[in-house]
């Protein structure tokens, strides 16, 4: 059963508030699960936990406080402890973060799946922590669905090199790979092996019976303890596609440069706010001892850029908007030309004279009726298109 989001519950209240938030630690919370189970339904993007603070939504871009009591130290340490185990409020109370899923079991074919980070934060009256939870749709949105452009379909399935698609926080990059990754997995004539690391798993793809090709997924840090140790051990595998969840610190981006180079497709995800700005995240993120060369082996590698944002769309949700660039070989040759310092303005250049600059994103949303005058005027203010 796949649960959709319910528009009747968008101005309902959350029924079953006063529910303890965990009975039994690791074995039953029905205050948390049910809260889940509602946020899920209703199409919420976050949920977050605070000590000292009610219980807060986002759904479609706006906030909603869900519980009229604050939740103290004790509420917030057996969910972190019921979330992660036994020494979840000790990871907390320590200085350390944690990363993880959540599965609401509804009945025996039905699994609710969060994305989870817990931190410590400091608060007015005392130290605390800030739990967010992200539901997992159960399958992605097809392409179709996700109204992916013909430009990037026709670009993203490259035989190697390097797909980037970047964004910020919550900007729907990994519903995108995952959204392409399916149409992958559903081509009778594909003949893909597909590997794919996450911090975490967003969407468990190994239950699509795929005709030709096949899928798996590891979980940084649960199955392995780095995204650069997966990349490494995958070249012994022999897969066709690398799926990189992130690239976020050096010995990532040089392993994923280098897979690229050797021969495999590599697609991964960094935070930036357009294509430009992609280019310049990534040859910061190099190594130093190592940037000339993967320099020059980045160059070569790349083949697509996808930067994407979500805009309030007339339906009172989100719609995609996204600039992106096919990288052919004579711009990968203008590339290695060009010193990197000048890469951010030769993309630019390029996105506006042979890929699709968020000013044309705008005003095709706009034209589709996807999003209002006033939307599109504010996104255009947010891009830096204020001609």
């Amino acid at each position: 059963m796949h649960v959709r989001s319910n528009p009747i519950l968008l101005s309902a209240d959350w029924p079953d508030q006063g529910l303890p938030w965990v009975a039994e630690p690791r074995k039953f919370a029905p205050g948390l699960d049910s809260l889940l189970s509602w946020a899920y339904r209703l199409g919420a993007s976050r949920i977050a936990f605070q000590t000292g603070h009610p219980v807060w939504l986002r759904v479609h871009g706006r906030n909603r406080r869900v519980t009229d009591e604050s939740l103290d130290e004790s509420d917030i340490a057996r969910i972190a402890n019921h979330l992660y185990g036994a020494d979840g409020t000790a990871r907390l109370q320590g200085g350390q973060d944690f990363d993880v899923s959540y599965e609401v079991v509804v009945d025996r074919t039905t699994r609710l799946r969060f994305r989870l980070n817990a931190t410590p934060t400091r608060t007015s009256r005392r130290d605390g922590a800030n739990i967010v939870l992200r539901p997992i749709p159960d399958l992605p949105p097809t392409p179709e669905e996700q109204l992916i452009e013909p430009g990037i379909l026709a670009a993203c399935r490259p035989r190697d090199g390097m797909v980037i698609v970047s964004g910020a926080t919550g900007s729907g990059k990994s519903t995108l790979i995952a959204g392409m990754t399916v149409a992958k997995l559903q081509d009778p004539h594909g003949h893909f092996h597909i590997v794919e690391a996450a911090a975490p798993i967003e969407f468990l793809l190994d239950r699509i019976k795929s005709p030709s090709s096949t899928i798996n997924q590891t979980e940084i840090p649960r199955d392995l303890p780095s995204f650069e140790g997966f990349i490494r051990g995958c070249m012994r595998r022999e897969p066709t596609d690398i799926i990189v969840g992130e690239c976020r610190d050096g010995p990532t981006m040089a392993a994923a440069v280098q897979a690229a180079i050797s021969g495999h497709a590599v697609t991964t995800t960094t935070h930036a706010n357009d294509v430009a700005l992609t280019m310049q995240r990534m040859v910061s993120l190099l190594p130093s001892e190592e940037r000339a060369n993967l320099i020059t082996a980045m160059a070569q590698s790349l083949r697509l850029v996808i930067n994407q944002r979500l805009a309030l769309s007339t339906d009172g949700k989100r719609t995609a908007l996204r600039e992106f660039l096919v990288f052919d070989a004579a711009l990968r040759q203008r590339l290695l030309q060009s010193d990197p310092g000048d890469w951010p303005a030769l993309t630019r250049r390029a996105v506006a004279e042979q890929g699709q600059s968020y000013r044309v994103a705008i005003a095709r949303a706009l034209e589709e009726g996807r999003i209002s005058p006033q939307v599109a005027e504010r996104e255009r203010t947010e891009v830096g298109d204020v001609a």
